[in-house]
């Protein structure tokens, strides 16, 4: 019995860690007044901000519902809040309006 608990215990260690771990890894877009915005989070925890050809480096912490970006050349991270709705990311911008990106293929 001892032995099924620790298994069941490991295997929801896992499933929580691994799964929470690529919640945001993709490439996400949104489009404001016709032009294209994109969030693009890699698995080694580094990132990237596209608009209109320019392209901001970054790296990301997530947690539960928050992520935390810090740009390259800045010192004072972004936190925001989020959630993804299968290929659905809501994040809610500095006014606290929800801005919709799409998983791209």
């Amino acid at each position: 019995m001892k032995k099924t608990i620790t298994i069941a215990l490991i295997m929801l260690l896992v499933l929580i860690t691994g799964c929470g771990s690529k919640k945001l890894v993709g490439r996400w877009k949104t489009v404001f007044n016709d032009v294209n915005y994109y969030y693009i989070f890699n698995e080694d925890k580094t990132c990237a901000y596209e608009m209109v050809g320019v392209k901001m480096e970054c790296t990301y912490e997530e947690e539960e519902d928050k992520v935390t970006i810090l740009y390259k050349g800045n010192t004072k991270p972004s936190s925001y809040e989020y959630k993804r709705d299968g290929n659905k990311l809501i994040i809610k911008d500095n006014h606290g309006k929800d801005v919709i990106y799409e998983l791209e293929q």
